[in-house]
């Protein structure tokens, strides 16, 4: 197989990479761009019986691109893989129903004593509704919810 056809060196990566290299800083590209690049090229050379890694390491030692591609990587900013996007939490309305009745129950309680006392965080009411020792039997509901939702996870 013959390199040039695989990523063609007029490419906008191989471009970009040129550049960053004779710069010696990035241009406007991030590590992980550059490295998907290489694992791109690495995966269109391998050989076979050869391992992603092992083709990987030949087309950043052997490759006149693919070290091309490794030198700018170094100079990029950023982390070599892109970071995996989290889904948003639930907010606390949405997580105090999906826990259960006593749950949202100790949830309306601590909204209401964050009204009453304004200059308290969330939290800080939930955990003083929570502690409070009237609250010992909702206490012991909200824990057998979380373990009927933990079983429930793992049990399907």
């Amino acid at each position: 197989m013959e390199f040039h056809k695989v990523l063609p060196a007029d490419s906008s990566i191989v471009m970009f990479a040129k550049i960053a290299v004779n710069q010696g800083r990035s241009p406007g590209l991030e590590k992980n761009e550059f490295y998907d690049a290489i694992v791109k090229r690495a995966d269109a050379l391998r050989a076979d019986g050869e391992s992603p890694q092992q083709a990987f390491s030949k087309v950043i030692t052997d490759d006149e691109t693919g070290r091309l591609l490794y030198k700018a990587m170094q100079i990029a900013p950023g982390a070599e893989l892109k970071p995996v996007a989290q889904p948003a939490p639930p907010s606390r309305e949405e997580s105090a129903r999906l826990l259960g009745p006593a749950h949202a129950r100790l949830h309306s309680q601590a909204i209401d004593h964050q009204r009453a006392n304004p200059r308290l965080s969330y939290e800080n009411a939930y955990s003083r509704m929570y502690t409070a020792p009237e609250n010992a039997g909702l206490r012991a509901e909200i824990n057998r919810e979380h373990l009927a939702a933990s079983m429930a996870a793992v049990h399907g």
